[in-house]
C-alpha cells in the first residue's frame, strides 16, 4: 500500500474524529482544566478567590477529619450501593438471559422502566413513599406492625434505596449481555456430570460473568459517588456526600477553590476506579 493511500486514509480518519474531538476538548477537557486551575487559587470572602498559587486547599482536604470522613463516607456509599445492586441485579439478569423471547421482552421492559422516568420525579416519589407520613409508614401503622412512623426518610437508608432504584437497571443490563453469551452446552455438560445447579452457578456461570460484574460495578460505583440529586433530596441535611458539599461550596459558602479541589478529588477517584477495573478485568 502506497504512502499516499495511507496518508489519505489518515486524513479521512482525522476529519471523522475532528467534530467529536473538538466537542470533548471544548465541553469536557477545558472545563476540567479550568477547575483544576481554580483549585490552586486562594479563597477570598470578598472576591471568591485570589489567583495566587497555593497548595492549601489540597492540604486542607487531605488533613481535615471532616473532608477525610466525607471521602470515606462517599466511597463507602458507592461500595454499598454497588453491592446491593449486584445482589439484586444478578438474579434478575440471570432470569432475563434464560427467558424466552416474549418473557425476555417483558422483563427487559420492566427493568428499563425506571430509566424512562425523570430522575427528579423518581426521587420525589421515594420522598412520598418513605416520609414519616408516607405510604410505607401509613401501611405499617394500619397493619399494626408499628405504633409510630419509622425513620425511613431523610437518612442514609433512603439515599441507598433511591440510588439502588436508579442503578439497578445499569447493573442488570451489563450482566444480561455477558450471561447471554455463555454457551448453554456448558450447563448441559456440567449437569450430565452430576453437578448441581448451585455448583454450576458457582463454578461456571459466576466466573464467566465476571466481565459483566466488573462493567456493571464500574457504572454503578461511578454514578453513585457522583450523584447529587438523590443524596440532596432523600438525605435532606443529614447526609452529605462529595457532590452535595461541592454544591454547597459553590453556592452558599462561595468557597470556590475548595469546591474545585473536591471536584478534582472526585475525578481522581473515578479515574482510579476505571484504571483498577482495567487491570482486574483485562483480557489477555
Amino acid at each position: 500500500m502506497s504512502t499516499a493511500v495511507i496518508s489519505r486514509r489518515g486524513m479521512e480518519l482525522l476529519l471523522y474524529l475532528a467534530p467529536v474531538t473538538l466537542f470533548y476538548v471544548v465541553f469536557l477537557i477545558l472545563p476540567y482544566l479550568m477547575v483544576l486551575r481554580l483549585s490552586f487559587f486562594q479563597f477570598s470572602p470578598m472576591h471568591l478567590y485570589i489567583p495566587e498559587f497555593t497548595w492549601a486547599n489540597y492540604a486542607a482536604v487531605l488533613t481535615d477529619r471532616f473532608y477525610l470522613g466525607l471521602l470515606a463516607r462517599t466511597i463507602g456509599l458507592g461500595l454499598l450501593v454497588t453491592l446491593v445492586s449486584l445482589m439484586l441485579g444478578y438474579p434478575l439478569a440471570l432470569k432475563i438471559s434464560r427467558a424466552g423471547p416474549a418473557m425476555k421482552s417483558v422483563l427487559l421492559a420492566i427493568t428499563l422502566s425506571p430509566l424512562l422516568i425523570n430522575l427528579v420525579v423518581r426521587t420525589y416519589a421515594w420522598l412520598v413513599l418513605l416520609g414519616d407520613t408516607g405510604v410505607v409508614n401509613h401501611w405499617l401503622q394500619a397493619l399494626g406492625v408499628t405504633a409510630g412512623p419509622l425513620p425511613l426518610g431523610g437518612n442514609m437508608f433512603s439515599v441507598i434505596v433511591g440510588l439502588v432504584h436508579i442503578c439497578l437497571p445499569l447493573m442488570a443490563l451489563s450482566l444480561v449481555g455477558v450471561l447471554e453469551r455463555i454457551d448453554p452446552a456448558l450447563f448441559d455438560a456440567a449437569e450430565s456430570l452430576g453437578a448441581s445447579r448451585g455448583r454450576v452457578l458457582r463454578r461456571i456461570v459466576l466466573p464467566l460473568s465476571m466481565p459483566g460484574i466488573g462493567a456493571g460495578s464500574l457504572l454503578v460505583f461511578s454514578f453513585t459517588i457522583s450523584a447529587f440529586v438523590t443524596p440532596a433530596l432523600l438525605g435532606g441535611n443529614r447526609v452529605t456526600t462529595i457532590s452535595t458539599l461541592i454544591y454547597e461550596k459553590f453556592t452558599f459558602s462561595s468557597n470556590w477553590p475548595v469546591g474545585a479541589t473536591l471536584v478534582v478529588f472526585l475525578l481522581v477517584i473515578n479515574i482510579a476506579v476505571v484504571i483498577l477495573h482495567g487491570r482486574l478485568f483485562r483480557e489477555d
